[in-house]
């Protein structure tokens, strides 16, 4: 059927059994489709490379009007003839994905077979936790910059921190702050980056470009020499059972349903004491610690070699020191690990309780296991050794990452300067 599309035009036509088709007189290809139901859905047919193309328009009586639908037939018509396909363009757009679904595609695509475990986890949390709560709806074409900005202002304001309880006696934490926001928008960016790679959006349009990060300020922990002492004696009581975590502590006069804390002498597990001082002496990872395996020892040579690590593969330099404590460790006949966790197939997970104990026993606040390492750089460059040689016994790949040390190389430096200054102070005294 052919007549002008007009409200009454539009509404006399009565469905059918099938689809019901009126075409507009003036307009080519605009047209009214009538569904069995008694929908009435404005459209636009056309002919691109020999092939029949259909634009839906809009609902009559919902979003459009007859003369409204018929303006918009006459916009498309006008893209039509400037070579454009609307079809193809509607089709694309749907085919956008939210920002929830470009998560799942960046961590299939990208995540998982280029970044390290760790990394493709707390990608994972991110996404989880701050992302998908408060843009996850949205496609990945709508953001703009002021959206990756109130992004990062309310994860650091801690909007998306929660503390949950997830089992029985379990619970979920998390946090917000600067520098999750700073991690946030580090991943937001190379989603960005491979929707632009994707046809998601178009090139050089990456929203993250003008959202500030947040500054960030490094603060490198180092033991000094009374605090490594007090860090061995409350290791040494740790291993001889002689640990006392709070001595101000005094023990309840009831015990409470559950247990209570205990509060006198304790020792922790010997292969937590272990792997802490494995860490102090060879400068390590955690990860690299925790996932030793006995292959990875090379006793004749004094080496770790780690197959894989931040960097790569690793040789790691053992000390006589270190080497004692890896004989130490009692080997499992059913775990191919130094430290095998609950499952012998399976690395000891975590350690963070036991080093808190010791912490707390040795008066040291604010002491990360990770400041183990920094503390291991440190001495070595106090020592007198190049920074490219604690750069090669840390494992860094760049030499700007052992940089940070250079400050710390002050005993060379003052023995240096005491000599020139007796030097001149010698030519300057006055002749007998």
């Amino acid at each position: 059927m052919r007549d002008k599309l007009t409200k009454r035009t539009v509404e006399a036509i009565e469905p059918s059994l099938r689809d019901t088709f009126l075409w507009d007189a003036e307009i080519p290809g605009f047209g009214c489709k009538v569904t069995p139901k008694g929908a009435r859905i404005y459209i636009l047919q056309y002919s691109r490379g020999g092939r029949i193309h259909r634009v839906t328009i809009g609902r009559h009586g919902i979003e459009f009007t007859a003369e409204k639908a018929r303006n918009e037939a006459r916009r498309l018509r006008g893209l039509i003839a400037t070579g454009e396909n609307p079809a193809l363009a509607r089709s694309h757009e749907r085919s956008i994905p939210t920002i929830a679904e470009l998560g799942v595609r960046y961590l299939e695509e990208y995540a998982r077979p280029y970044k390290k475990p760790s990394a493709f986890a707390q990608d994972q949390r991110n996404l989880q936790n701050h992302i998908i709560p408060l843009i996850g709806t949205l496609k990945a074409s709508e953001i703009e910059r002021q959206d990756v900005a109130r992004v990062m202002r309310e994860v650091a304001a801690g909007k998306t921190a929660k503390d949950e309880k997830t089992k029985i006696q379990g619970r979920r934490i998390v946090r917000g702050g600067e520098i999750v926001a700073n991690r946030v928008h580090a991943l937001l960016s190379k989603m960005f980056q491979l929707a632009e790679d994707w046809k998601f959006r178009p090139a050089a349009s990456n929203p993250c470009r003008g959202a500030k990060r947040f500054a960030e300020h490094k603060v490198e922990r180092y033991l000094s020499v009374e605090e490594l002492a007090r860090l061995g004696n409350a290791l040494n009581a740790a291993k001889n059972g002689r640990l006392v975590v709070d001595p101000s502590a005094k023990a309840p006069e009831k015990r409470k349903r559950g247990g209570q804390e205990k509060i006198g002498p304790r020792s922790e597990n010997p292969r937590a004491i272990a792997a802490i001082e494995l860490l102090l002496l060879t400068g390590c990872r955690l990860g690299e610690v925790l996932n030793l395996r006995w292959s990875d020892v090379d006793f004749e040579r004094r080496f770790l070699l780690l197959p894989d690590s931040k960097t790569g593969a690793k040789t790691v330099y053992l000390s006589e020191a270190a080497l004692r404590v890896v004989r130490d460790i009692q080997p499992r006949d059913d775990s191919p690990y130094l430290f095998p966790g609950k499952r012998p197939s399976e690395p000891l997970g975590s350690i963070r309780v036991p080093w808190e104990h010791i912490c707390k026993a040795a008066r040291l606040e604010n002491l990360r296991l990770h400041d183990l390492r920094h503390s291991f750089a440190s001495v070595g460059a106090a020592s007198g050794l190049s920074l490219p040689m604690i750069g090669a016994l840390l494992g860094h790949s760049q030499p700007n990452t052992t940089a940070r040390y250079a400050h710390l190389a002050a005993s060379p430096l003052h023995q240096a300067v005491d000599a020139i200054g007796e030097k001149i102070l010698g030519a300057m005294l006055p002749s007998q």
